[in-house]
């Protein structure tokens, strides 16, 4: 079998094959694997490709569990952190105690809050999968001030600004994982990456990298024989994962028209700033309740940094149709100017990412919520597969990239079995 793609969902399908004595490949075009979870380091600071964090109850984190793999970190809980509106700073209301002394909301807002979040575990997320975000909450929730907060929330959950058009099943859904809580994960994400990387070669699959997959070949129309790369070589396959976005499934499939059908990308533009030292070390948390804005110090929680160094991602999640230049940029900056003033005269190292995508597709109420997205069987084929943050009918985020994985993997094992019935054919290379 062959996996094209090596990141997250590739490297989790890779995995689920190996793990049963199958042989497989992952061709990978970059020259290394690990797509957007890649942790980059600078003058001993540790870049995630903007904020991540991994859900405990989530797809991803059973499957590194079920696969021996395990990561440390910290937990984030908000508690001292702060809500922006109309700008000012308001103690964020993170359980009773901050929901009661907090100037963000009066008496009959505190109520209601409260009520909400009792009430949100019970939720039947499913039932909202086709009302918006916007309906939902016109629908369920009195105070516009509350509904402003609950969108915050979801924002930070799903990284999708986009009320409008956002599933408000798909939202609540994510606030009840969220419940559960999140790691920013010591020495970063790189550290899934290479548990999955070694353990994929210790099952005894194949990972080679800058080898750019072009196009398939086909027995007949239902049927791929082989992945064709741009060096002109040809990896025959009875089974094909393709682990990657929709633009790269439509290239490589040659029939598929999936980029032009689905939702938009979400997209956030983020300033992920490296500094010898916080000039205002308590003030590690953020949230614009008014403004789509996110200030974080990760290194707070997690070793992503030198002794006394911080690592602060500070992000605006952005409209689908929205552009993020200089303009939002020193937006960030000005959010960095009073959450942690003087701290340009202590930077080790910035990057600047005006349009980092989160994930491939939106999910909105229109195409039905998750239960709307893309199957991991690609049709009309009988022996290839699909595996991405925006395939499938469960998660959200890295969680979905790891749940299509897992079905597509176990679908490609049942496909390549009966090919194998049929010819007794196995991965070469041509």
């Amino acid at each position: 079998m062959v996996i094209v793609g090596g990141g997250l969902s590739g490297l989790v399908a890779a995995n689920h094959i190996a793990r049963r004595g199958l042989p497989v490949a992952v061709l990978e075009k970059a020259s290394a694997v690990g797509g957007r979870a890649i942790t980059r380091e600078k003058h001993g600071f540790l870049f995630n490709l903007g904020p991540h964090a991994l859900y405990r109850a989530g797809t991803l984190q059973q499957t590194l569990r079920d696969f021996g793999i395990a990561v440390r970190g910290g937990v984030p809980t908000g508690a001292g952190g702060y809500a922006l509106y109309r700008g000012r700073r308001h103690t964020l209301p993170t359980g009773l105690a901050s929901l009661m002394t907090t100037g963000l909301l009066d008496i009959a807002e505190k109520i209601e809050l409260a009520r909400v979040q009792t009430a949100l575990p019970a939720i039947d997320a499913a039932a909202a999968d086709r009302e918006t975000l916007s309906s939902w909450l016109d629908a369920h929730v009195h105070h516009e001030r509350v509904r402003d907060l609950l969108r915050t929330i979801v924002r930070v959950t799903t990284f999708t600004n986009d009320p409008e058009r956002q599933s408000a099943g798909a939202a609540l859904a994510q606030l009840q994982l969220g419940l559960k809580g999140v790691l920013y994960l010591d020495g970063g994400w790189q550290t899934i990456v290479e548990g999955l990387r070694r353990t994929a070669l210790a099952a005894g699959a194949r990972i080679v990298t800058t080898s750019p997959a072009v196009g398939l070949e086909r027995h007949n129309a239902r049927e791929v024989t082989a992945v064709r790369l741009a060096d002109g070589t040809a990896v025959r396959a009875s089974a094909v994962v393709i682990a990657a976005g929709p633009d790269d499934v439509d290239a490589i499939s040659g029939q598929t028209r999936l980029a032009s059908t689905l939702p938009s990308p979400v997209r956030i533009a983020t300033l992920d700033v490296a500094l010898r030292s916080l000039p205002r070390p308590k003030q590690t948390v953020a949230f614009g309740v008014d403004t789509p804005l996110y200030f974080s110090v990760h290194s707070a929680l997690a070793r992503l940094a030198p002794q006394a160094g911080a690592l602060i991602h500070v992000s605006k999640y952005l409209r689908p149709d929205e552009n993020a230049g200089r303009e939002v940029e020193q937006e960030l900056e000005r959010l960095m100017d009073d959450m942690q003033p003087g701290w340009r005269d202590r930077v080790e190292a910035r990057h600047y990412l005006p349009s980092l995508m989160v994930t491939h597709a939106e999910v909105t109420a229109a195409s039905g919520g998750l239960g709307g997205r893309p199957a991991a069987r690609l049709a009309p084929f009988d022996n290839l597969f699909v595996a991405g943050d925006w395939v499938g009918p469960r998660g959200q985020l890295s969680d979905a990239a790891a749940a299509s994985a897992v079905d597509a993997a176990r679908l490609a094992t049942e496909a390549a079995g009966h090919a194998a019935q049929r010819s007794g054919a196995a991965i070469q290379i041509a």
